[in-house]
């Protein structure tokens, strides 16, 4: 158990997660008397599975999105959809954020990309900076949910779910989050009188969404490929990764050759980021297997209730605080292997359980003291955390209220899947 102190006294620290982990592990099952050599062994030979493989094509499909002018059209395109509402800039962040998927497997990440565009922009508009910084910071926490967004299918793999039922699952809550946001932007453009952007116009809308009609195909093509059986999850990476490369080079005609050693340099760092991260978690989650741990944290909290609802509470007060000072992938490998035979006991589906994480993550990452995408907004755009704290409340509630939507109502998340006869 202390190694586990260890672990959290060095993360207060300031050391990388991935080696926390790494180290925790190293000094409980030296404690067990299990030869060290087992560690490099276990961490890639788990590791050694071709389902992975999926990572380093969505993440290489996510920077070549990123560099190719896929961005720009997206953000045109939300911006003649919604810019013409009360608020409209602050509109346009949310619903080009949505279409930004965790393809990068960090939302922090994703909020730097948006945010250095976005947040500037709505200052220029009239939003106050702390307002505009804790929407970006909220509307950069959407990707989590988004189909095809990296920290799904890195639960999922933990999980032992299916891919493609948790990236349909996704959707309708996504949807639901992003209305919530929308709202939430609304009622305070209306009390500050933030205005709109640009007036509707049919004509700009359709002219936009051609200009971006075959950025906005990618996740079709990942998900119909892998709905339809056409090709694995691993498949669907190399696709799009091919498909966007095409359209970015041939059709945008804003990718050049020179691109490449930032697209590539930027993959490897990512992929080698989450797979370090993933082969330590499951040397740790072998430990934890032999010491029983995931079974008395079951029975423990069966000991305080065995009230579903309950337990999830229980449940998702934890995961806030985990995700408050874990990023979500992070805290998806190093929490769930320990939830899930809770889960199974309680009779949860953990395919919704899955959306209930992730939702959770959204929470956690922007709240204070140390949530990640909060920081990263505000230092973005030169507001302090407390300014920020304040102005992220009221998308904080959002967040909870849909949280409580989805824990009352499983249905919300497993419509799609069962309308599509998913399991």
């Amino acid at each position: 158990m202390w190694s586990l102190g260890f672990g959290l006294s060095m993360l207060a620290l300031g050391v990388p997660v991935a080696v926390c982990i790494g180290v925790a592990a190293t000094i409980a099952l030296a404690s067990t008397g299990t030869p060290l050599l087992i560690i490099p062994q276990q961490l890639f030979s788990n590791l050694n599975n071709f389902s992975l493989l999926a990572i380093p094509f969505f993440m290489l499909t996510g920077a070549i999105m990123d560099s190719g002018g896929v961005s720009k059209r997206i953000i045109e395109f939300s911006q003649a959809l919604v810019g013409f509402m009360r608020g409209g800039i602050g509109q346009v962040t949310i619903v080009a954020s949505m279409f930004f998927a965790d393809l990068s497997g960090s939302a922090t990440a994703d909020t730097a990309a948006i945010g250095s565009v976005m947040i500037p922009g709505m200052v220029k508009k009239g939003y106050s900076a702390p307002f505009a910084v804790a929407l970006q910071s909220a509307a950069g926490s959407l990707g989590l949910l988004s189909p095809v967004s990296m920290s799904m299918l890195v639960y999922a793999y933990t999980a032992n779910v299916s891919v493609g039922t948790m990236f349909i699952a996704g959707i309708i809550p996504m949807l639901l989050v992003v209305i919530s946001f929308m709202v939430v932007n609304y009622v305070v453009a209306v009390r500050r009188n933030y205005t709109a952007v640009v007036p509707f116009s049919g004509k700009l809308l359709w002219i936009t969404f051609k200009q971006a009609f075959l950025a906005l195909l990618t996740p079709l093509i990942i998900l119909g490929g892998i709905l339809g059986g056409i090709f694995t999850p691993v498949e669907a990476g190399v696709v799009a990764a091919v498909y966007v490369t095409v359209v970015s080079r041939f059709v945008f005609k804003s990718l050049d050759l020179s691109h490449f050693k930032e697209i590539l340099t930027k993959t490897a760092v990512n992929t080698t980021r989450v797979s370090f991260l993933l082969g330590l978690a499951f040397v740790l989650g072998r430990y934890m297997i032999e010491a029983q741990i995931p079974a008395r944290v079951a029975n423990n909290f069966l000991l305080l209730t065995t009230s579903a609802v309950v337990l999830l509470i229980l449940i998702n007060l934890f995961l806030v605080a985990t995700h408050t000072v874990l990023e979500t992938i992070s805290s998806i490998v190093v929490v769930i292997p320990v939830f899930m035979p809770l889960v199974a006991k309680m009779g949860i589906d953990p395919i919704v359980f899955g959306v209930i994480v992730l939702i959770n993550s959204a929470i956690g990452i922007n709240m204070p003291p140390i949530g990640f995408c909060l920081f990263t907004a505000a230092s973005i755009g030169g507001v302090s955390v407390e300014k920020a704290t304040k102005a992220i409340m009221p998308f904080i509630l959002a967040l909870l209220l849909d949280l409580a939507l989805i824990i009352a109502f499983p249905q919300i998340p497993r419509f799609l899947p069962d309308l599509l006869g998913m399991k």
